[in-house]
């Protein structure tokens, strides 16, 4: 079933988004326009807010910048290696059956999408490593257990990286406002997701629930889907969202029974590889007065922020508050916006690179092999 969604979602995209512009009635117009540009337009005000009342800072950053020795980026890459690796560890801890280098070419390439769309980036990005996955010969079951994990685990990591850093702190009275609230809102929030996995897992209703939610969503699909989509209606028409559900609880709690301590240290893992690339950035640019505990606060509480940005990657925000941050670190204004653009570049501009890259060759030799991308792919799936 996954295989099929996967390559409807990817492959009707552009068609989902010109009837999206061409459905759109007359007063929802403008809901439709800020919908779709919010994000952007977001971005754009953010820059060129900077622009404008820190072009001196900024301009002082691209002459440092500039003037580093071409072998000092050395080090950047070897922290983007590390960085790329360590994401596909936590992949192919979560998706048994795939090597490092699938894991690297799927993680990358969703990644990419999901950086480079500005609407509907993620779905684009999930379905694209469900294709993926299932032409790797991943089931569906696995499919849909590898994408739960990885969207669940790492919201635990996220959150208990500052609470880990900060709790004592915290206690003491001795950090900031900024810091008690990720403390308060992450032991919430990390208390929560604790007590909804455990009671999902241990008995069935949950994804009872969620099965029976399927069948209403189903119904409602097959009331609005058009009838040349037929494609994706008999897709929908196949599906069983209860016994699907049970069964993907099933397949989870397998996944977490075999593999909990490699998901958990590979979570970890990223973390690290993140915090390296940051370190790596200040060391590079020649950052002065930041001390690497100083640091690993300023990168928990950017990870928090990125994962609460509505844009995709946190782009705009994600710069405004790691500058913030280091400053309030006691890093000057110029080497406070240096290791953030060098930091940035690594984990923002380097997946959307190097993901179109890996996403390309993951269909070049399908090119090779057939006459043609769009009749390969699209036999693929007719043949399934």
């Amino acid at each position: 079933m996954l295989n099929w969604l996967g390559a409807d979602i990817f492959h009707t995209d552009t068609l989902r988004r010109s009837q999206q512009t061409t459905t759109c009635k007359v007063p929802d117009t403008v809901t439709c326009v800020m919908r779709r540009f919010v994000a952007p337009l977001i971005t754009i005000m953010i820059i060129g807010t900077l622009s404008v009342f820190q072009h001196e800072v900024l301009l002082d950053t691209w002459h440092r910048l500039t003037s580093l020795n071409p072998f000092a980026f050395v080090p950047l890459a070897i922290a983007a290696f590390v960085m790329i690796t360590a994401r596909a560890a936590f992949l192919t801890s979560c998706s048994p059956g795939i090597s490092l280098r699938q894991a690297v070419v799927a993680d990358q390439s969703a990644l990419a999408a999901g950086y480079g769309i500005a609407l509907g980036g993620g779905a684009v990005g999930t379905g694209m490593r469900i294709h993926m996955f299932s032409a790797y010969g991943l089931t569906p079951l696995q499919i849909s257990a590898s994408i739960i994990a990885t969207a669940v685990v790492p919201s635990f990591t996220t959150w208990g990286l500052p609470m880990a850093l900060l709790a004592l702190p915290t206690i003491a009275g001795t950090a900031s406002d900024v810091e008690q609230l990720a403390v308060i809102a992450g032991t919430l929030l990390v208390s929560v997701s604790i007590l909804f996995w455990w009671g999902a897992l241990k008995t069935p209703k949950v994804f009872l629930l969620v099965g029976r939610a399927g069948y209403i969503i189903r119904a409602i699909l097959l009331r609005r889907l058009p009838r040349r989509l037929h494609r994706i209606r008999g897709l929908v028409e196949r599906t069983e969202p209860t016994a699907f559900s049970a069964e993907m609880r099933i397949a989870l709690v397998a996944l977490l029974r075999t593999r909990w301590l490699f998901i958990l240290l590979s979570s970890v893992g990223t973390l690290a590889a993140g915090y390296f690339c940051l370190w790596t950035s200040a060391l590079v640019f020649g950052t002065q007065g930041l001390e690497w505990h100083e640091a690993l606060i300023a990168f928990s509480l950017i990870r928090v922020l990125i994962a609460l940005s509505p844009i995709p990657g946190g782009t705009g925000i994600a710069e405004i508050g790691l500058i913030a941050l280091l400053e309030r670190a006691g890093v000057s204004s110029i080497d406070a916006a240096g290791t953030t653009i060098l930091y940035r570049f690594l984990t923002w501009f380097m997946p959307i690179v190097v993901g179109t890259v890996c996403w390309w060759r993951y269909n070049h030799p399908r090119q090779e092999t057939s006459n043609g991308p769009i009749h390969h792919n699209d036999s693929q799936f007719e043949n399934a």
